[in-house]
C-alpha cells in the first residue's frame, strides 16, 4: 500500500504512539449540547473537550440513519457506495458490500488493537476486525467507562477504541419514548423541567413535546457522564498526550423533521476533536465537515496508508486549528433508507449558505423511520387541526417535491423552497451541476435510471 494522506508530526516530546477514542451518541442534534450554546442540558464533559479542542460549527452525519450512518463513519464512503443502505439487523438485512475495508480492518494491518463498545449497527461483523467487543447494554454508562478502562489500561500496543453510547435515543416506540425509567447503580439521573425548555421550531410547541425534551436531556446528560468517565481513563493511563479523542453523534435527533431526512436537525451534529500538539485550545471551526472525513483523518493521524480506493473524504487534521473555510464549503450526504419499508432516496449538496436537496423517489409519499412514525410527537401532529409540523405543512412534509433549495441564512429551518423561483435559477443551477458532477466521479448507481433534471419513475 501507498500513502494518500498527509503525514501529522507528532507534538515535540510526544510518544510514538498515536491512539484513538472515537465517542459516539445516538441521535442527538447539534444544539443540544452546551458548548453549542443549549443553556438548558447539561454537558460538561463534552464541553470540556471542547474548551481543551475545537469544535466544529458545521459539521453533517451524511444520513440520518443509524446504521448506515455508522458505515459511513468507518468506511469513509457514502451510502451509496459502501452498499449498506438501510438498516443490519433483523428484517432490513444490509451490510457493507465486498469489496469496502473498514477502517478497524485498516488500522489492525498497521499493527493497532481495535475495540468498540456498545451499539455496533453494522454488518457483517467480519469486515469489522474487532479485538475487544464486550457484552454489555449501551445505556449502561457506568459499566461501558469500566471496560474501557479495562481496554485502555491493557492495550500494550496502539489502540483504536469506539465508544458506542445508546443515549439520548427514545427507549420506546409509545409515549413519549424519553427519559431514564430506572436509577442506575453509581448514577443518578439529571431532572429537567419541561416548562424551562426551548422547542426547536421545526416541532410543535406542545406540552407532550416538552416532556419528551426533558427525557432526551435526561439522556443526554447521562451519555455525557459515560464521556468523562472515559475521558479520565485516559488521563490515569498516561495517554492523554497520545489519543486523538473525537465526539460526534451518528445523527440527529430521534423526532420526526429529523431523523431519516436531510433537513439541518436530522443530519447536522455535535463535533468536537481534541488533538495532542494544538498551539490553540477552545477553537471554534468553521469548516464543513462529514463523516466521511472520519476514516481518513484517523488514517491521517496514526499513520496508517491504504490506497485500495479513493475516500469520499479527507482529513482535516491539516485544518483543525484554522479560522478560515480553506476551501471546506461542501458536503456531500446521500441516504437511501432508514427501514428496509422506508425507502426514500435522497442526494444533498449542503454549502455554507445554500442547501440542494435532490428526492430521487419524489413521487412517493415520504415514509417515516419506524422510530418516528409511532412516536407521540407525530401522532398527535396528525390529529391536530392545524395539520402542522412546526413550521412546515404536514401536506409539504410527507410530499416532496423534486428539488428542494434553501438559502439558510434567511431560512434556517427550511421552510421556503426557492428551487422554482425565478431569482434563485442561477444558483439551482450551479448547485445540481456541482451534485451530478460529484455523484458520476463516485459511480452512484442510482444515476443509472435517474438524475435530478428530469421527471423520476
Amino acid at each position: 500500500m501507498t500513502a494518500i494522506l498527509s503525514a501529522v508530526l507528532a507534538p515535540a516530546g510526544a510518544a510514538e504512539t498515536k491512539n484513538v477514542v472515537l465517542l459516539i451518541s445516538d441521535n442527538q442534534t447539534w444544539f443540544d449540547v452546551g458548548c453549542y450554546g443549549n443553556r438548558v442540558v447539561q454537558t460538561p464533559n463534552i464541553d470540556r473537550l471542547a474548551t481543551e479542542g475545537v469544535r466544529f460549527e458545521s459539521a453533517f452525519a451524511t444520513t440520518a440513519s443509524c446504521g448506515p450512518s455508522r458505515a459511513v463513519i468507518y468506511s469513509g464512503l457514502l451510502t451509496h457506495r459502501n452498499g449498506q443502505y438501510a438498516h443490519p439487523h433483523r428484517e432490513h438485512n444490509q451490510e457493507i458490500r465486498p469489496d469496502v475495508t473498514t477502517v478497524f480492518a485498516m488500522l489492525k494491518e498497521n499493527g493497532y488493537r481495535t475495540g468498540l463498545i456498545g451499539k455496533d449497527h453494522v454488518r457483517p461483523l467480519e469486515k469489522y476486525p474487532i479485538d475487544f467487543k464486550p457484552r454489555t447494554k449501551s445505556r449502561d454508562v457506568l459499566a461501558m467507562a469500566a471496560m474501557a478502562d479495562t481496554f485502555i489500561r491493557e492495550s500494550k500496543q496502539p489502540f483504536f477504541l469506539v465508544m458506542s453510547f445508546g443515549d439520548p435515543h427514545p427507549v420506546s416506540i409509545d409515549g413519549p419514548g424519553w427519559g431514564i425509567p430506572t436509577t442506575q447503580d453509581g448514577y443518578s439521573p439529571i431532572k429537567y423541567d419541561p416548562h424551562e425548555i426551548s422547542v426547536p421550531k421545526f416541532l410543535p410547541d406542545t406540552p407532550e413535546v416538552r416532556e419528551g425534551i426533558a427525557g432526551y436531556y435526561q439522556q443526554t446528560t447521562r451519555m455525557d457522564d459515560g464521556v468523562g468517565r472515559v475521558l479520565e481513563s485516559i488521563e490515569k493511563h498516561g495517554h492523554k498526550n497520545d489519543t486523538l479523542v473525537i465526539f460526534t453523534a451518528d445523527h440527529g435527533t430521534s423526532e420526526p423533521g429529523a431523523m431519516g431526512t436531510h433537513y439541518e436537525p436530522g443530519v447536522r451534529v455535535p463535533f468536537v476533536v481534541r488533538s495532542p500538539g494544538l498551539k490553540k485550545k477552545s477553537i471554534v471551526n468553521p469548516a464543513l465537515v462529514a463523516f466521511t472525513d472520519i476514516t481518513p483523518t484517523i488514517l491521517d493521524w496514526t499513520d496508517t496508508t491504504f490506497d485500495d480506493y479513493k475516500f469520499h473524504g479527507r482529513s482535516f487534521l491539516p485544518i483543525l486549528e484554522s479560522d478560515q473555510t480553506n476551501g471546506w464549503d461542501r458536503a456531500l450526504l446521500s441516504h437511501v433508507g432508514h427501514d428496509v419499508f422506508a425507502y426514500y432516496p435522497m442526494r444533498t449538496l449542503r454549502g455554507r449558505r445554500y442547501k440542494l436537496i435532490w428526492n430521487v423517489n419524489y413521487r412517493s409519499e415520504y415514509p417515516l423511520p419506524i422510530d418516528t412514525v409511532q412516536r407521540r410527537t407525530w401522532v398527535d401532529a396528525r390529529q391536530s387541526d392545524g395539520q402542522m409540523l412546526g413550521g412546515r405543512s404536514i401536506e409539504a412534509f410527507l410530499h416532496r417535491p423534486q428539488l428542494e433549495l434553501y438559502d439558510l441564512q434567511s431560512d434556517p429551518w427550511e421552510t421556503t423552497n426557492l428551487a422554482e423561483r425565478p431569482d434563485a435559477k442561477s444558483i439551482r443551477t450551479q448547485m445540481v451541476a456541482e451534485l451530478v458532477e460529484r455523484l458520476e466521479a463516485q459511480q452512484d448507481p442510482w444515476l443509472r435510471n435517474y438524475h435530478p433534471l428530469k421527471a423520476g419513475q
